[in-house]
């Protein structure tokens, strides 16, 4: 009986997380860049997250979240992602190809407006 309850209890856990990770990547993105952003780099880089929680300690709240910073350029995305940096790992081209990485990166590199509460 205790067996069961463990496996149980187990097995709730995993769905929630699993679903977790699911509904961030359900998002309907506008364009390729964002669509891989989200499937690349959405399981550190979104709200909430350990990559958007490291940028947040060392740089501050206002450039934590990437996909909304105005000040990254392309050639830096493209290096921090094959050469890693603090705690995010180096990235092979087996985990994301270079095509990949530069439609990822010239998305990042563009100005996006800050989510602001607008009155």
């Amino acid at each position: 009986m205790r067996r069961c309850y463990w496996a149980g209890a187990l097995w709730a856990a995993l769905t929630a997380l699993c679903v977790h990770a699911e509904d961030k990547r359900a998002v309907v993105a506008a364009n390729p860049g964002e669509s891989l952003f989200l499937a690349r780099c959405g399981l550190c880089h979104l709200e909430h997250d350990t990559g958007t929680i490291m940028l947040g300690r060392r740089l501050g709240a206002d450039h934590a979240l990437l996909a909304e910073r105005a000040d990254l350029r392309a050639d830096y995305v493209r290096a921090i992602v094959r050469q890693g940096l603090n705690s995010m790992p180096a990235l092979t081209r087996v985990e994301v190809n270079d095509t990949d990485l530069d439609v990822i990166a010239n998305y990042l590199s563009h100005a996006k407006p800050k989510h602001s509460d607008s009155k």
